[in-house]
């Protein structure tokens, strides 16, 4: 086990070295003269001179790369172009109103997802399953972003029961914030219901089929001791690798959701960076969500292994 673990550090620590070194060549992606397409024609030669200076595009691969880096592992992400502040500081001051929004709809998704699925699951092929299963091939089939607009029209231009846009940070106003937060955490939170319910309905009809489920039947289990007790846990695993991979992914910045709401997270701070060329701003983003996903992807290990061992005794 312990060289299991060690062998998923060295793995996860080998992906951050690769993205880290191909962060720090963003800034040569760019064709052209990098220098010249980030300040303009009108620049001179002596400010592109010091702007390449800035990007270390003066220097070999390795020194760049080690210099970068190093600064990294320091606390030094280095200064954004646009703002003229620290990145580190920037993408930290941008990760409560993603994470917030992130959580929310995980936890909508979750609340839809995990009964609707279960009593899904008992009757196959019944009312409630036909029901579920065309409602998650339709919203699956709808962008988020086309999600959004219809809620934004019906629920605050027609009804004008929520904000169409705007973001209020908790501890300034808690109920506000959360009053706004309805319409971007429903617009992520149906589309994530609808994987979650589709890949915990498969799993739950299998372990349905189980001996174990037939097993306890025989000893009297009501269908709902049978399917939160049973049931869920076994069927789990698969959801839970789902809902660790979708939540890391996220927090790197949830981009159209962000820009449609006008939410200050990581998603509009990646948008604006690229629309305005900060390659300093562009690099931490990256790394931080590469980051993010790294460290998700071993916790969501750990919890699968959890579950599977948990489960093993369950139905044994």
């Amino acid at each position: 086990m312990r060289l299991t673990w060690l062998s998923r550090a060295g793995r996860s620590l080998l992906v951050l070295i690769v993205i880290a070194a191909l962060t720090c060549q963003l800034a040569l992606l760019l064709p052209g003269d990098p220098a010249l397409i980030l300040l303009g024609q009108e620049s001179t030669e002596a400010q592109r001179a010091a702007l390449r200076t800035t990007l270390g595009l003066d220097q070999d691969f390795f020194t760049r790369f080690l210099d970068w880096s190093g600064g990294v592992l320091t606390g030094d992400w280095g200064t954004s172009f646009s703002s003229g502040r620290p990145v580190l500081t920037e993408i930290l001051e941008r990760v409560p109103a993603t994470a917030e929004l992130v959580i929310l709809s995980q936890i909508v998704a979750l609340a839809v997802t995990i009964p609707l699925a279960l009593h899904s699951a008992r009757t196959p092929g019944g009312t409630l399953d036909r029901i579920i299963s065309t409602s998650t091939f339709i919203t699956l089939a709808i962008p988020s972003f086309v999600v959004g607009m219809l809620l934004i029209y019906i629920f605050a231009v027609q009804a004008g029961w929520f904000p169409a846009s705007g973001y209020t940070p908790f501890s300034e106003d808690p109920l506000d914030n959360l009053h706004r937060m309805v319409l971007p955490v429903l617009t992520l939170g149906i589309a994530e219901a609808s994987i979650y319910m589709r890949t915990l309905r498969g799993s739950a009809v299998e372990a349905l089929r189980s001996p174990f489920a037939y097993a306890s039947l025989v000893r009297g289990a009501s269908d709902s001791q049978l399917l939160w007790k049973r049931i869920l846990r076994p069927a789990s695993p698969t959801l839970t690798a789902l809902v660790g991979i979708n939540l890391a992914v996220a927090l790197g910045g949830t981009l159209l959701v962000e820009a449609l709401f006008a939410i200050p997270g990581l998603g509009r701070l990646t948008v604006g960076a690229l629309g305005g060329r900060d390659i300093p701003m562009v690099q931490g983003v990256v790394l931080f969500a590469a980051v993010i996903v790294v460290v998700f992807g071993i916790l969501t290990d750990a919890a699968v292994h959890r579950i599977d061992a948990r489960s093993s005794r369950v139905s044994a």
